[in-house]
């Protein structure tokens, strides 16, 4: 009995001098937290730099690409290879029918997104296409239509008609303004000739931007929100540990390493979260449409911006110096720009290169932004437990590095 009253008693000891010890951990971790935003506070540039000014810049997108009340035309070519006579299969007989490339034609000169500059009827001038494509050369148009040889027999037959379209793909940032600006032509060419009774054609179609949102800054947020996100956290934290010049005195004090690095990562993350709602609700009052959940694009924002968060504590432990933290900054950032597929295809890298793409952060932010804004697609993807895992990664060795390192006093 006394052996088990031993046993018991040292038990409760040990549960006691556990929650102790947690209680001391918590109530460190607090006073290093209020350190923390005291540091903040000294520092206000930081503070504008992350909470200010993204939410100013993408206003500022949003009034540069703010829809006039009378949109821009595109200039375009027609090109028509329709006949009006085909050969009957039963009889071989030749048979007239109606020619659609007038009505088409009409189309395009109703739509107020298209300026009809030149059309070509290659039955009669067999060099329109060649002449359409040195327009598009020069810049001269930004899209030639083709009409097919058997577009008019198609339609009088009941089939579906199919319309060409060639577009000048080197201004792929309107690339697709252009193609909706075709597709307005066809809405108004399939309304005015009653083709297609059984359908009613809305404003937009599925994925496009409502009328009411700002299309052009839709295209420029999907770009700029991922790399501003992920840009300024990692500009914001990879000072975070080498800039403080007391951080081996504080060494010496009872708060633990792990207690440090914990309450950089809970003061930088409140700051990530305040950063996010306020680029949010810029992004809103700009004009920008978001087709899936607000949440799903808050989290999409805030696993991106964490991850640069991650990155930056890291460089910032394994740095000697100011100087060295922002050197190695800007070589991982223009790394990962460059390999995020943001200006240069993953498809047209080497298999190398795409399999080390495959882990930086802002070859999955984007794509994940942006299915989630334009598509409504979920949060809850292959991109974002990337995302999550590369995090993981970066706080692990972050730790270790900071646990294992020696400071100078």
């Amino acid at each position: 009995m006394n052996k088990d009253s031993t046993n018991t008693n040292s038990f409760k000891n040990d549960i006691i001098k556990s929650l102790q010890s947690f209680k001391n951990s918590f109530f460190r971790l607090l006073k290093q937290i209020k350190k923390e935003f005291r540091l903040l506070r000294t520092d206000p540039w930081n503070l504008v730099i992350a909470i200010l000014i993204p939410p100013g810049i993408i206003l500022l997108f949003s009034f540069m690409n703010a829809e006039s009340g009378t949109p821009t035309a595109i200039d375009v070519v027609v090109v028509s290879n329709d006949s009006n006579t085909f050969i009957n299969p039963n009889n071989f007989t030749e048979q007239s029918l109606d020619n659609y490339s007038k009505p088409y034609l009409d189309a395009v000169n109703k739509s107020v997104y298209l300026n009809l500059i030149e059309f070509y009827n290659a039955s009669e001038y067999p060099y329109g296409m060649e002449e359409a494509r040195e327009k598009l050369r020069w810049g001269e148009i930004k899209c030639i239509i083709v009409i097919p040889v058997d577009f008019s027999e198609f339609l009088e037959l009941g089939l579906p008609g199919q319309l060409q379209c060639v577009p000048d793909t080197s201004d792929f940032q309107n690339l697709q303004k252009n193609l909706n600006s075709v597709y307005d032509s066809i809405q108004i060419f399939t309304r005015d000739n009653n083709l297609t009774p059984q359908f009613y054609l809305e404003g937009y179609e599925e994925f496009a931007i409502p009328p009411d949102y700002n299309f052009k800054f839709n295209s420029t947020a999907v770009l700029i929100l991922p790399l501003m996100i992920f840009g300024i956290a990692n500009v914001l934290t990879i000072l975070v540990i080498v800039k403080e010049k007391p951080i081996a005195r504080l060494l010496l004090t009872p708060v633990k390493r792990a207690e440090i690095l914990i309450s950089k990562y809970i003061t930088y993350g409140s700051v990530l979260l305040i950063q996010n709602i306020a680029m949010i609700l810029a992004s809103l009052a700009g004009g920008l449409y978001v087709k899936g959940s607000m949440m799903d694009l808050f989290g999409a924002l805030y696993i991106l911006g964490y991850v640069g968060m991650s990155m930056g504590i890291f460089i910032s432990a394994i740095s000697k110096s100011k100087t060295e933290a922002n050197q190695l900054f800007f070589a991982f950032f223009i790394v990962i720009i460059l390999l995020s597929g943001l200006f240069v295809p993953l498809d047209s890298m080497p298999i190398y290169l795409q399999i080390f793409a495959a882990i930086l952060p802002l070859t999955h932010g984007d794509p994940m932004i942006s299915a989630i804004i334009s598509k409504g697609k979920s949060l809850f993807g292959y991109n974002f437990f990337i995302l999550l895992i590369v995090s993981l990664v970066l706080n692990i060795i972050t730790f270790i590095v900071f646990l294992r390192r020696r400071y100078e006093v």
